[in-house]
């Protein structure tokens, strides 16, 4: 999933003449996409693990989901399947911190948690994305971001309240552990990304980064799940061919689309609507009824992120004029 709020920046020009060519609808179409093909994948892997353990269940959808990228690149007829030599490795680790993290740690986590929670904690990533920036000097972060992390924190907080969390359950706490930490590993991602311009094109780095991924889940899978049994069933053969053709290859390339069609910073701001699908589809599939606590800590968070994601008055003015950048 390159679910990064930073990931291509389009010149401004071009998104001011998408919108002045009448194309509303089809950025909200794109940015639909995005948001419900992520959010409700939460709840379609947590049933594909009723069949399937977790790191086979990543292997197999890193695998196929590489294999679509790779056709794709092929129909658009993008000539280099890997980026340059000088960022494969950047891009590797990259894709480690992200892909691995949300695909590997994640798929464990929802053995132990329901998806509406998961997905809730998920998308706090790109709080943890502002803080490591900040920390990286790479972002010096504004009073409305600064505010946006501490809103952020406070949900989670409030999120990891005693009182409303079941400690004792057997794995709660390492299901809640690794979410937090896949997070984490995201925003650590989102920010040694935003630190360079890359060449290689998004089809490209996801292409190389979904590969990089598949080899250390892939050999995981083998030491860890080697002796647990997978039951091929309909609903898990489902389940695999939307993971490999809607969360991930349709998905990426709406948010490419969608990339070029409004500053990155206001298609960044649409994934804090992503936990209200995914806990919304946890109702409907699997009758999870959270109580009001957990939608505040929903709102809390997605508010949070608004305010980390919401450009800076010198951002929109170099949106509108990037001849004043640097």
């Amino acid at each position: 999933m390159t679910s990064r709020p930073d990931t291509v920046s389009a010149p401004a020009p071009a998104h001011d003449s998408a919108w002045a060519r009448g194309g509303l609808a089809a950025t909200l179409a794109y940015a639909a996409l995005v948001v419900f093909a992520w959010g409700s994948n939460y709840p379609l892997m947590k049933r594909a693990l009723a069949d399937m353990p977790p790191l086979t269940f990543s292997t197999t959808r890193v695998v196929g989901a590489a294999i679509v990228v790779a056709l794709l690149m092929r129909i658009k007829g993008e000539a280099a399947l890997l980026p340059p030599p000088g960022e494969r490795a950047r891009l590797a680790l990259i894709g480690l911190l992200q892909f691995a993290s949300v695909l590997g740690l994640v798929s464990i986590a929802l053995q132990f948690l329901p998806a509406g929670r998961t997905v809730t904690l998920v998308y706090s990533m790109p709080v943890w994305a502002a803080l490591f920036s900040s920390l990286m000097g790479k972002a010096r972060l504004a009073w409305r971001q600064l505010a946006g992390v501490g809103l952020g924190m406070a949900g989670l907080a409030l999120f990891l309240d005693p009182s409303v969390i079941d400690w004792k359950s057997p794995g709660v706490p390492l299901g809640m552990a690794l979410v937090l930490s896949a997070a984490a590993l995201w925003g650590l991602g989102a920010a040694l990304y935003g630190r360079r311009q890359w060449r290689a094109s998004l089809l490209s780095q996801t292409f190389w980064q979904l590969a990089a991924t598949a080899c250390p889940i892939g050999v995981a899978a083998l030491i860890l799940e080697s002796d647990r049994t997978t039951h091929v069933t309909w609903p898990l053969a489902a389940i695999m061919v939307w993971n490999w053709l809607v969360p991930t290859a349709m998905a990426v390339w709406a948010w490419s689309r969608l990339l070029n069609r409004v500053p990155s910073t206001v298609a960044g701001q649409l994934l804090a609507l992503t936990p209200f699908v995914g806990i919304a589809c946890s109702s409907v599939l699997f009758g999870e009824r959270l109580p009001p606590v957990f939608s505040l800590c929903a709102a809390v968070i997605a508010a949070g992120s608004c305010l980390v994601l919401w450009p800076s008055r010198a951002g929109r003015r170099a949106a509108r004029d990037p001849g004043r950048e640097g």
